[in-house]
Parts: C-alpha cells; sequence; structure tokens
C-alpha cells in the first residue's frame, strides 16, 4: 500500500515590473477596458536551503510541468473559492543540464519559471498596485527519503539539518560528513499562490512530519491503530501490518514487529521490554525533532524582523535554546535599537525621513502662509500655493467672497471657522520673532533690566527695595539674638494698554499684494519694539534728564540729595570721579559703601566712538598712547578685573 500524498509549501521571489507599464494598466482597469492580465514570475528556486529539503534531479522537469492549468491562490487557502485570483497557464523548468553524477551543485541554479494569469478585479488591481509580488508553491508528494541512507525517513534515526558521517566517494574508508536533508519522492504540483512571507518559511514540512513521528510513537504505545488484515483476514508472517492515522484523517502503513503491540500477552518479561525500548527512542527522536522546529522558527523569526547583520547575530546568540516569545520580545529590542541609530542603516548621500519631516495639508497650507507673510526660513512653495487669495479659498471655501466659512468647498478636511485665523497667528508669531531677532539695537534695555515677576493681572506692580542690614553685632555666649530693624523703600508701576491694528479686508485678499502683506507685520513689530525702547529711555530723559518724581520722598529720580546726578561732560577723568561716587553710595539703612564698580554706560550715538575710545576698545589689553603720540599711557578700563568689570558702553537711541 502506497503513502497517502501530503502537501508542502516553499516560498521564492517573484518577477517585478516598472511603475510606468502599471500605471498604464491601472488607468484600463479602472476604465474597465482590461478583462485579464498576464505575467511571468519565477515562482522556485533550487539549491540548499535553510529547511534542508530539495527533490531529486530527475523529478524537476515534470514537477514543474505539473503547474500548468492548476489554479493561482492567496495564501494557500485551497478551501476557499473566494481566493482563487486566476490560473497557471505554463510552467517549466529553466536553468542549466543536470549533471546526474552532481546533481547537488547542478540544482543550485534550477528555477520554476511561470506564466500566470489574473481573471479577478481583485487580483489584477492588488497586481498592479505591487501588493502580489512574492510566490509560493504547493505540492503533493508520495514519500521522504533521508539522503544520508537513502531509507524510508520514517524509518531512520539522521535529522535534517544535522551533519553524518558518510563514505567519500571513491574511498570508501576515508570518511566525510554531510548535511542531512529531507528529498521528497513523486511531487506534483497543487497551486500557485501569492503570499506576504511565511511567518515561519518551511515549518509547514518539518510540522507535519513531526506530527507524522508522533503518531508513529502513540501507535506504538497501542493508540491510534489498526490491524491490517490481508485479503484472506490472516496476519502476514511474523510482521503484524500497522497503519497511523495522518493529520489529514488518511491512514499510513507502517510495518512493526508482532510483539510491539502485544504487551502483556505471549513471550514474558523479554517480550514486554522491547517496546518500551522502542517507545523510548521514538519519544527521544520525537523530541529532538519538536526541538529542530522550534529553533526553525525563531531562526525564520530572526530573519524576517529586517535587522542589520550584525543585530541578528546577536538575537541569534541570546535566544539559543529559548522558546518563541522570548525570542519575539529580544528581536522588539534590537529593532528598537537599530530605530535609535538610523544613520547606519542609511545609504550615503540618503536622509532619512523622520516623522517631523512629513507633512499633512494642514502643514502644508501653513507653510504656504508663513512664506506669504515673510518668515525667513521657510522653503518657498509651489506656484499654485503662493496667492494669499487661492489659500483664503482654500481653507474657508469662500469662494463668493461671502465672508463665511463654506466647509462643504474648503479643501481641508478638518477645517473650521477658526481655522484660517489660527493659521495666521502662527504664521504672525514667527514673524514677529523673527524681526525681533533682528532689532538689536532698540532691544539696548534688556542688557540692563531686571524682569519683575508678577501675577499676570493688569494690577499695579509694587516695587519694594528692602534696605541693607548693618554689620552683624556681637552675641555673648548663652545670650539671645537681637531683631534687626530693615526698612524698606517702594516705588510702583502702572500697567498701559498700548497698540493698533492693520485690518486686511476681503478686496487686500482678493489683490494678494504679498509686499504689502509681508510689511504690516513687520512694521508693527518695529514700532512695538521702539515703544518699549522709548519708554525705558523716559527713566532716564523724562523732565529734562531728571527722571520721574519718586513716590518715597517726591525727588526726581536722578537728584543730587540721591548722590546720582552729574552735570560734566563725559571724559576720562570725569569717569573717574563718576566711579568714586558709585562705589562710596551707602547701602541703604546702613553707613557702608555700595562698593560696585559700574557696568554698563548708557551714551547718545555722538558720544558712543567716545565712550569706545575710552574703555579701549579695539586696542586689546594694551595701553593708549599719550597727547603727543609718543607714549603708551595705561588705560585701567581696558581690562576686566575680578569685581571690576570692563565698561561695556550701549548706545540708547533716544538719547540726545
Amino acid at each position: 500500500m502506497s503513502a497517502p500524498l501530503q502537501t508542502a509549501v516553499l516560498t521564492a521571489a517573484g518577477d517585478r515590473w516598472s511603475e510606468t507599464r502599471r500605471q498604464r494598466l491601472r488607468e484600463r482597469l479602472a476604465a474597465g477596458t482590461l478583462p485579464a492580465l498576464d505575467f511571468r514570475a519565477v515562482v522556485y528556486r533550487t539549491g540548499p536551503n535553510a529547511n534542508h529539503v530539495r527533490f531529486r534531479p530527475e523529478d524537476l522537469p515534470a514537477f514543474a510541468a505539473s503547474f500548468a492549468g492548476l489554479p493561482f491562490l492567496r495564501n494557500h487557502d485551497v478551501g476557499d473559492i473566494g481566493a482563487r485570483d486566476g490560473v497557471v497557464l505554463a510552467s517549466s523548468l529553466a536553468g542549466p543540464m543536470l549533471d546526474p553524477l552532481r546533481h547537488a551543485e547542478g540544482q543550485e541554479n534550477r528555477e520554476f519559471h511561470q506564466h500566470i494569469r489574473l481573471t479577478t478585479q481583485r487580483g489584477m488591481r492588488d497586481f498592479l498596485e505591487g501588493v502580489i509580488d512574492r510566490f509560493s508553491i504547493g505540492w503533493t508528494y508520495s514519500g521522504v527519503e533521508c539522503s544520508i541512507c537513502g531509507q524510508d525517513w520514517f524509518a531512520c534515526d539522521h535529522w535534517p539539518g544535522r551533519r553524518y558521517p558518510v563514505a567519500a566517494q571513491g574511498n570508501p574508508r576515508q570518511e566525510q560528513t554531510a548535511v542531512c536533508e529531507l528529498v521528497f519522492l513523486g511531487p506534483s504540483g497543487k497551486e500557485t499562490s501569492a503570499v506576504n512571507a511565511p511567518a515561519v518559511p518551511g515549518t509547514h514540512i518539518i510540522e507535519e512530519l513531526c506530527q507524522l513521528k508522533e503518531a508513529r510513537v502513540t501507535m506504538n504505545k497501542g493508540m491510534m491503530s489498526r490491524d491490517m488484515v490481508s485479503r484472506d483476514g490472516m496476519h502476514r508472517g511474523g510482521l503484524r501490518d500497522k497503519a497511523i492515522l495522518l493529520p489529514n484523517g488518511q491512514m499510513y502503513p507502517v510495518t512493526v514487529s508482532a510483539g510491539a503491540g502485544a504487551s502483556g500477552v505471549e513471550g514474558g518479561s523479554e517480550a514486554e521490554g522491547e517496546p518500551q525500548a522502542e517507545v523510548a527512542r521514538l519519544s527521544h527522536q520525537l523530541q529532538q525533532m519538536q526541538a529542530l522546529l522550534a529553533q526553525q522558527r525563531v531562526d525564520a523569526l530572526i530573519d524576517a524582523a529586517g535587522l542589520s547583520p550584525a543585530g541578528r547575530e546577536s538575537v541569534r546568540l541570546a535566544a539559543q535554546g529559548r522558546d518563541l516569545v522570548f525570542a519575539a520580545q529580544l528581536v522588539e529590542a534590537q529593532r528598537r535599537a537599530e530605530s535609535a541609530a538610523p544613520s547606519r542603516a542609511v545609504v550615503q548621500g540618503l536622509r532619512p525621513i523622520g516623522a517631523g519631516m512629513m507633512q499633512t495639508p494642514e502643514d502644508r497650507i501653513q507653510t504656504a502662509l508663513n512664506w506669504l507673510f515673510g518668515v525667513r526660513d521657510e522653503p518657498t512653495p509651489p506656484p499654485s500655493l503662493r496667492s494669499l487669495r487661492d489659500l483664503y479659498q482654500a481653507i474657508t471655501g469662500d469662494h463668493n467672497w461671502y465672508g463665511v466659512f463654506n466647509p462643504e468647498w474648503s479643501q481641508l478636511a478638518a477645517a473650521t471657522t477658526t481655522t484660517l485665523a489660527g493659521m495666521v497667528v502662527n504664521s504672525l508669531n514667527k514673524v514677529v520673532q523673527m524681526h525681533y531677532d533682528n532689532l538689536v539695537t532698540y532691544r539696548w534695555y534688556e542688557a540692563i533690566v531686571d524682569v519683575v515677576p508678577h501675577d499676570g493681572s493688569t494690577h499695579q506692580v509694587e516695587l519694594i527695595m528692602v534696605d541693607g542690614l548693618a554689620n552683624l553685632p556681637s552675641v555673648a555666649e548663652g545670650a539671645a539674638y537681637t531683631e534687626a530693624s530693615v526698612g524698606d523703600s517702594k516705588e510702583s508701576m502702572t500697567f498701559t494698554k498700548r497698540g493698533h491694528y492693520v485690518g486686511i479686508t476681503l478686496e487686500a485678499i482678493r489683490r494678494s499684494d504679498i509686499q504689502r502683506i509681508q510689511a504690516i507685520p513687520r512694521e508693527m513689530v518695529k514700532a512695538s519694539i521702539r515703544t518699549r525702547s522709548a519708554a525705558i529711555a523716559g527713566l532716564f530723559t523724562a523732565n529734562a534728564g531728571v527722571g520721574p518724581a519718586l513716590a518715597e520722598d517726591g525727588k526726581a529720580l536722578f537728584h543730587i540729595d540721591h548722590g546720582n546726578l552729574d552735570t560734566a561732560a563725559l571724559s576720562e577723568g570725569e569717569w573717574a570721579k563718576a566711579r568714586q561716587r558709585i562705589w562710596n553710595q551707602s547701602i541703604p539703612g546702613t553707613s557702608s559703601p555700595l562698593a560696585l564698580w559700574p557696568t554698563f554706560c548708557l551714551v547718545p550715538i555722538e558720544l558712543y566712538d567716545t565712550a569706545l575710545t575710552l574703555f579701549g576698545y579695539g586696542t586689546g589689553d594694551v595701553g593708549k598712547p599719550n597727547a603727543a603720540g609718543t607714549a603708551q599711557m595705561v588705560n585701567p578700563y581696558a581690562e576686566s578685573r575680578p569685581g571690576d568689570p570692563r565698561p561695556i558702553p550701549i548706545a540708547v537711541p533716544e538719547f540726545a
């Protein structure tokens, strides 16, 4: 009785088409003028493989030709008529002629070439969209032969993928090793399928054979078996024919000794030991096969994970002897580690695409608005997005110029009545920041002011300055500390609301005057910075240069009684006197000197060069020439010392 036919699956790469050709056929498919689509593909390649399976070279021509007329399916789903997308019109073996004495080498270049016709709309669409680009064949076979001993693999002790000693050709006394492979006998085509990538390539074969081994073990234990009786109803000779139940419901005949299934009958203890030993041996073989299957699954998972070569080797070493779940965790960890360093896997000269480089339709319109309002670093948008008129209509859908939002005509699916206003605010914020950075001269005050914290309301801000403390008094041993009296002075600052607006009418939007649109925010930013500069400069120029009156004593900020007023012209001698007066000012509430050197010198533009010369800018750390130009004089202000920084001259635009 011959063994029943079994099914196995193996994968190979397929054909590739140009995008231009695919696009033409997609247009025909959409127009309904493409009744069928023919293509050719390489569906199988012979040669050594990680699955350790092959076919006899003399079987290959007939095996390849047997696929002609068979169905073209999806994912080998032979039980679903809906999985059929076409038919294999022709199939042939391609490659060099085989050398019967060296068939292993000759097989390496043999391929199955198939002419496939797609007949369903779904199949043609998926092929033209690039979804169908990998192929797999299914076949039936009549037996499995061991490449080491040439016997039925089910009856030998050899395992695929392992090396065994064999006699060298031409010299039987010399031994060499060979890898055990499973040779499928009598293969015949069953179907060709489009697949993604089998999760565990090739393990269908090993898993099925593992089930057969397991069935053989259970048969020897007296389970899942039945006597096969000859036509005359008698057992044949001293052997008993048994059949094991296969996974597909058919019976596989196996010949075993009569004692294997007759434990406890005639034969005594010796007869009982033989089947027990046979069961133990087969159980051990089954465990080896299951371990091999598990390792193949782990290896396939690692190979399909898309890791770098070094990453695959690292995961493979760490996953040895571990299960598939643990290997999947290692693969995920390695994938994250490699994604954190994308430069390793990037081709020289190409930039990796990150999430920040991907744009939505809203992002593209926002970028175009930024460019329209004058943001410097934005790329130039395409011509269709360089008009404020077109952008306004794309966002609002207001093609009739009613000044209202029309969601039916808006080109942004997520647009609302506030989308345009929000995008304009985003653009203007970038414009404000850009022009703010350019107005350095009107931001002179940033170096000398300190921002006072407040609660964000518009109430008056109280400026409280606490007096200093005198030197600490002595405290006798065991005596209590005395409470210090701390004075303060208080001034207030009133918030003032300033500003105006420039309206952009529908007529201005329709004209899309880019220069005028960019000029409006630029000039408004300049005006706001100049306003702040003038307000701070007014503290020094108000009331003919003496500043505002203080609430503490009613006197001007700069007053002779405050020790901070001088009417002499700027010169080296007057600067030296001013430095001494600043140093000798008393700390409020004490008689101790302030002991601070001036750091900044605010001057009008007319005295800016004088201040630069006075403080030695442009000469480095050297001195300055004398009046006659015959010698160097010491310039004590041309360098910084601990606690005595080199004075920094600042030109104030509002000083005259």
